[in-house]
């Protein structure tokens, strides 16, 4: 395994992780821009303070509407 690949960090009640594939970091936009981790990491920001049960698909319909050009 690779060392670089590892994270340590401690976990509190009430934390989220999120775990997600490249097929959320690999989008692209209608100029060919990728959303990368960087935009994927934003998007989620932005919705963690939704009920954990609205997050999921607030975060699906920003990469959606980023992918759409309203960003």
């Amino acid at each position: 395994m690779d060392a670089e690949a590892t994270l340590y960090t401690e976990i509190e009640p009430g934390d989220r992780i999120v775990l997600y594939t490249d097929g959320l970091t690999d989008v692209f936009d209608s100029h060919g821009d990728m959303l990368k981790v960087e935009g994927v990491q934003n998007i989620v920001r932005e919705m963690a303070l939704l009920p954990f049960s609205e997050m999921k698909r607030g975060v699906l319909n920003r990469v959606a509407a980023w992918r759409n050009g309203r960003r």
